[in-house]
């Protein structure tokens, strides 16, 4: 049975699958667009057959300026499977990574090839061994592996494509306060958490394999050095040092690939999570990778790692202790899982966050109160159930001036500068002790320094106080 034939529109770089009986018809339109199809050798590719690999882009006709040429040749850097690669996204040590388009399904999905020709079954065990190990998982924060090959001397896999920006770009051109790392941190510790449940350890985490996506989420890539926990053989030589220096932890700086498991990769997200928090790694302010790894070889021991809050005081302190412990050197003193991770953060963010903000309010309001009672104290106000009492006007205006309150002058009233007092209305004078006297209205009381001196402006004593006796 032989192959079907797959063209491909130059327009629209759709292609379209036409059978062997149809091979000699006229090529016709793309269904898709409209215009003509690319009937080239170059546009014919059987499936699984022999597309070109050919990765350096044809150089435009000249004056031909037109978009769909444009779009051509961003898409012409060759063919892996029935992937059309686009343009090159990333170049790395083992493999470079492209930007390619599913003709198929009509998407776009990243494209890793290995850069080495012919690999050895050694290489290229390695190399699918990662398709592998992420067609396992399942997780809304780990870019999912759609399929994988081999074609004219080449591996590839492709990957679902995330549109964003690396996590290190991301934390350069974005504000991010300690919630919003913490928020971070514990989606991507979910996600390991998932990967390690699967048997799945990652063992290269670090800024450059997270991907932020468009709508701020935080999506794991590369298990290009993940190690299956339920395998009984291991890739990785023991004393071979795999991982990125700055991030891996020290039983992988010291090279014992067999005792590397899930607090491994604990020990990554707390270096990142560190990262987010301060601005820097936690060692790049005292050593360098190369005195890092001697130190460790050297036997340190810690319990717990650099407090995050030592270097800015925006970190919270229960925040930097969960981050301090995942950077633990002794791998027993870190969180045992990735879970135990995300639900301390998780824990903190349901209380630790609000609880911030609660002992700022009730610290706010205490220091509101304390000066409302003092002012109240101040000016005479009381707080009971009597209701306030009105302070004289030169004490209130001593409190709010913050002077201290003068003694009240001397009243000028009769009954309280004269010993004896005559009511005009009565003709009777009393002793300024009398309740008659007490009760007499202002314009009515005729102040006498003595009896006599009553007795002779024609005033009467009172029978009661009895005023003229002694006199």
């Amino acid at each position: 049975m032989n192959a079907s034939v797959r063209l491909v529109c130059g327009a629209c770089l759709r292609s379209v699958e036409r059978s062997p009986s149809d091979a000699s018809a006229p090529v016709g339109d793309c269904p898709y667009c409209g215009l003509p199809l690319n009937s080239g050798p170059e546009g014919a590719v059987e499936d699984g057959g022999s597309g070109s690999t050919d990765l350096t882009p044809p150089a435009p006709a000249r004056g031909d300026t037109t978009e769909w040429t444009e779009t051509w040749s961003r898409g012409s850097l060759g063919v892996m499977g029935r992937f059309q690669l686009r343009e090159r996204l990333g170049d790395g040590g083992f493999g470079q990574v492209y930007l390619a388009y599913d003709p198929r399904l009509d998407r776009d999905v990243a494209v890793k090839v290995l850069k080495k020709a012919n690999p050895s079954e050694r290489v290229m065990e390695r190399f699918f061994r990662e398709a592998r190990a992420v067609a396992r998982l399942d997780h809304p924060n780990i870019a999912a592996v759609h399929d994988a090959g081999f074609q004219d001397g080449r591996c590839w896999v492709a990957y679902e494509y995330v549109s964003g920006r690396p996590l290190w770009w991301y934390r350069e051109h974005h504000r991010m306060d300690a919630a919003t790392a913490a928020r971070m941190i514990r989606a991507l510790a979910d996600a390991v958490d998932h990967a390690h449940r699967m048997g799945v350890v990652h063992r290269d985490l670090k800024p450059a394999n997270v991907i932020v996506d468009d709508h701020g989420q935080p999506r794991l890539i590369d298990f290009g050095l993940a190690r299956r926990s339920d395998l009984d053989s291991d890739l990785t030589r023991e004393g071979a040092i795999v991982g990125t220096p700055a991030y891996m932890s020290p039983e992988q700086a010291l090279g014992k690939s067999r005792q590397v498991d899930e607090r491994a990769d604990v020990y990554s997200l707390g270096v990142i999570f560190y990262e987010l928090l301060t601005g820097r790694k936690p060692d790049d302010s005292s050593t360098s990778e190369q005195e890092t790894v001697h130190g460790r070889r050297a036997g340190r021991a810690r319990s717990t790692g650099p407090e995050a809050c030592s270097i800015t005081r925006k970190v919270p302190r229960g925040l930097s202790r969960i981050c301090a412990k995942a950077l633990a050197l002794d791998p027993a003193a870190r969180h045992p899982t990735a879970r135990a991770l995300a639900d301390e953060i998780d824990d903190w963010l349901k209380t630790g966050s609000h609880g911030l903000w609660r002992r700022i309010r009730r610290e706010s309001l205490g220091a509101a109160a304390g000066l409302v009672v003092g002012l109240a104290a101040a000016t005479g106000f009381t707080l009971g159930l009597g209701g306030p009492r009105e302070a004289p006007p030169h004490e209130l205006k001593s409190a709010l001036m913050g002077a201290p309150a003068a003694t009240a002058p001397a009243a000028s009233s009769p009954s309280i500068a004269s010993a004896f007092l005559g009511n005009r209305q009565t003709k009777l004078f009393h002793r300024a002790t009398c309740a008659a006297a007490r009760a007499m209205v202002d314009h009515h009381r005729v102040p006498f320094p003595d009896a006599a001196g009553a007795l002779a402006a024609g005033y009467r004593a009172c029978d009661k106080c009895h005023p003229a006796d002694g006199a």
